[in-house]
């Protein structure tokens, strides 16, 4: 009976000690959420990144550099551009504002989007770009440049967020909402004879549109910024492009976007021997609209590109395994600098200089 009056004890003794340690566990988790909660805070007040609205370069980000087909490692396509006091995205593909707000973009200095065409994975994110860059703050409706047809692309994600944006203006007030940051401003793109079209100059920032070709869409769209004696082209969806090599002439940095044929042929192949025919079709037909890793580089050195990005990489492949499959067969002397891209890629191309500073936004 002694024992086990002393086994009692000690459980009590054991269990006052673990009650005491969850106790002060508890206060240092409070103490540890106040600060996270109150850095979060800091960080919101202070607009991260600002900084980058007024060191007079021109940034480029790649907030997505993925395709239709399922990554986990990398979100629907979309480059943010930062010039000057503006934020512009070109494209927005599925998960790209996610990454914009996680690497503390300048949400609310968001001054338009430029679609290269309307392809799904192109387009599936602008609904909550709109939103959400407008809960952060924009309070004018956002442009949003495109083809022919991007009236009716605009309309239909007005109409299904309509009922979303009523319930916040209820809820938070016009004053702090106004109901015109939830609209976009369509501003249809018609190119010249030249296949190009100049579409803003502001404030020494000039964005041109240009024809690529990614029939059967027709048209598509790359775009060209011009900053500070800076040059940066986003391709979109292309196969090999003559006129993106004569209007991206002398450009500083250009993001093209890529595909593996030899993965993309065999896998076609392989699916045909399984008589996945439906499949198989769907596969090899991609092969006939976007260029290969070697085509576009071979675009980069004959428009006499700085440095090339690769990026929509199609097929999604582990990454140990993408510098294999998508710099294959390129030589360093047959291309400019080729760099193959990931979300959060940040290139920095500073005033006055030929440098293209890269880093990886955490």
């Amino acid at each position: 009976m002694h024992w086990i009056h002393s086994s009692a004890t000690m459980s009590r003794n054991a269990y006052l000690v673990l009650l005491c340690a969850a106790m002060l566990a508890l206060a240092s988790c409070d103490r540890l959420q106040q600060q996270l909660i109150q850095r979060g805070a800091e960080k919101a007040a202070q607009g991260d990144r600002q900084d980058w609205l007024s060191d007079g370069a021109l940034h480029v980000v790649l907030c997505g550099t993925g395709s239709p087909l399922p990554d986990l490692e990398r979100a629907g396509p979309c480059a943010a551009v930062i010039a000057g006091e503006h934020l512009f995205l070109v494209d927005v593909g599925l998960g790209s504002w996610e990454n914009v707000q996680l690497w503390r973009l300048p949400r609310q200095q968001l001054s338009g989007v430029f679609l290269t065409h309307f392809h799904s994975d192109h387009i599936g994110e602008l609904g909550e770009v709109v939103l959400q860059s407008w809960l952060a703050g924009r309070r004018e409706p956002l442009p949003v440049y495109g083809p022919p047809g991007v009236d009716q692309v605009v309309s239909g994600f007005q109409q299904a967020y309509a009922l979303d944006t009523g319930y916040r203006i209820a809820h938070h007030g016009p004053e702090l909402l106004p109901p015109a940051g939830a609209e976009m401003r369509v501003n249809t793109v018609e190119l010249g004879e030249d296949g190009s079209a100049l579409v803003l100059d502001r404030g020494g920032l000039r964005i041109r549109a240009i024809r690529v070709d990614h029939q059967p869409v027709d048209p598509a769209y790359a775009y060209r910024f011009e900053y500070a004696g800076r040059t940066a082209v986003v391709s979109g969806d292309t196969t090999r492009s003559e006129n993106l090599v004569r209007h991206a002439r002398g450009v500083d940095l250009l993001i093209h976007d890529v595909l593996a044929a030899h993965v993309i042929e065999s896998l076609s192949e392989s699916l045909a021997e399984h008589e996945a025919r439906h499949l198989a079709k769907l596969t090899a037909d991609i092969l006939e609209y976007h260029a290969s890793p070697a085509e576009a580089a071979a675009v980069a050195r004959e428009a006499g590109a700085r440095m090339v990005v690769f990026t929509h990489l199609v097929p999604p492949v582990p990454p140990i395994l993408a510098s294999r499959v998508f710099l294959h067969g390129i030589e360093e002397t047959d291309a400019p600098q080729v760099v193959l891209g990931r979300d959060g890629m940040h290139f920095t191309l500073p005033p006055g200089s030929q440098e293209i500073l890269r880093q990886d936004l955490d």
